[in-house]
């Protein structure tokens, strides 16, 4: 068998019957070459007897059934225990494959023996269904000399930052995933990051490609990451395993201070995304603040630190009251420090210009200008 799509389903009635469509109508030459695995995770809606309603009708459906609700982690692992392809999809329920992609991806995967491909996905909105894409998506910010070739992490580790880190883009090779022992984290949401991480850092054959494998639903408020503003502390936790993982195979130096400013610049994006929401907003503060606190940024003192992450960082620290001190607000410091930060080689390096650097808004400069006015006319 070639290939098996592994499904998490928890109360997807609305988008699973669409979902298997875009799969089982994938042509592999042999229809026994696919097999599909959905891991119902405790539903409470129809999406166990529309999945069992179309059992009925095609033999290559397994269904397996959570009694209580685990998340999409221990339903993927699941699905990785039981399947029997040479090659894994992990497909969210409300996604789409995209039409004859399997066979694409299994073409490069074979030929290039690699253990991983990683394509492209497009966004579209469910409430309009208008198609969007991504730089992390589309994978527009990795070079092309490194598509279509077979890559490994320690080659370079910059462009595994510039890729999405979910699992649905790409597909795996069953025996690298069993002979590694990769397995999703159990977090309620956060739950791929982690999977994605140590596929990159053990994986010896890497391949990227242009081609499209999903439609990635977007606004849809029942999904695992509609409910990531209310389980805030699950970026905490996978920074933990990532970190721990980093640790275990000896990822030093550069390549750690990548990987830190990767998970750094996706927590700071969340939290300032959630921070708007009044209800949430005190309490994932809160939490932020914590961990910026106790954050060890040393590994990034010999690098320079990306603005992405490093100015909301700073504003969690005691010594950010003395960093802003010979500016007039906060606007006029944060306007420096985006102009001051493209030159700076390391934060320790940021921070001493930072607090160097004179206040430059317009009030001041017009006052400048009229003091050497002035001083000329009395001459």
């Amino acid at each position: 068998m070639k290939l098996t799509t592994i499904i998490p389903v928890h109360n997807a009635e609305k988008y699973i019957t669409a979902t298997l469509d875009s799969v089982l109508q994938q042509d592999l030459g042999n229809p026994e070459e696919l097999e599909v695995i959905c891991v119902d995770d405790a539903s409470t809606d129809a999406s166990v007897a529309l999945i069992k309603d179309y059992q009925q009708k095609d033999s290559r459906i397994r269904l397996f059934l959570n009694e209580k609700t685990r998340f999409a982690g221990a339903c993927r692992n699941k699905g990785i225990e039981e399947a029997h392809g040479d090659y894994l999809h992990f497909l969210d329920a409300d996604d789409l494959v995209e039409k004859g992609v399997y066979q694409k991806f299994l073409s490069i995967a074979e030929q290039a023996d690699a253990d991983m491909v990683k394509g492209c996905a497009v966004c579209f909105d469910n409430e309009t269904g208008e198609l969007s894409d991504t730089p992390l998506f589309a994978l527009s910010d990795v070079p092309a000399e490194c598509f279509d070739k077979v890559l490994n992490f320690h080659q370079a580790p910059e462009i595994f930052s510039h890729i999405s880190v979910v699992p649905w883009n790409a597909i795996y090779k069953r025996d690298f995933i069993l002979e590694k022992g990769l397995r999703f984290n159990n977090l309620v949401c956060v739950n791929d990051r982690s999977f994605y991480s140590e596929a990159v850092f053990t994986a010896d054959r890497i391949w990227l490609t242009h081609e499209q494998i999903v439609r990635y639903r977007v606004n849809n408020s029942a999904s695992l990451v509609g409910n990531r503003a209310r389980n805030f502390h699950c970026e905490f936790d996978s920074w933990q395993l990532i970190m721990n993982q980093c640790t275990k195979y000896n990822i030093q130096g550069r390549e750690l201070a990548i990987v830190m400013e990767r998970e750094l610049i996706d927590i700071f994006i969340w939290y300032r995304k959630y921070k708007k929401i009044p209800e949430i907003s005190e309490e994932i503060t809160a939490q932020t603040q914590a961990f910026a606190q106790k954050l060890d940024i040393s590994p990034l003192e010999a690098f320079p630190p990306s603005f992405k992450w490093y100015y909301d960082y700073l504003t969690f620290l005691p010594e950010f009251e003395s960093l802003t001190k010979n500016y007039n607000n906060i606007t006029q410091f944060k306007k420096q420090a985006r102009l001051i930060m493209p030159q700076c080689t390391t934060p320790a390096d940021f921070r001493h210009r930072i607090q160097e650097a004179p206040a430059t808004d317009s009030t001041s400069k017009r006052s400048g200008v009229l003091k050497k006015l002035l001083s000329h006319f009395k001459h």
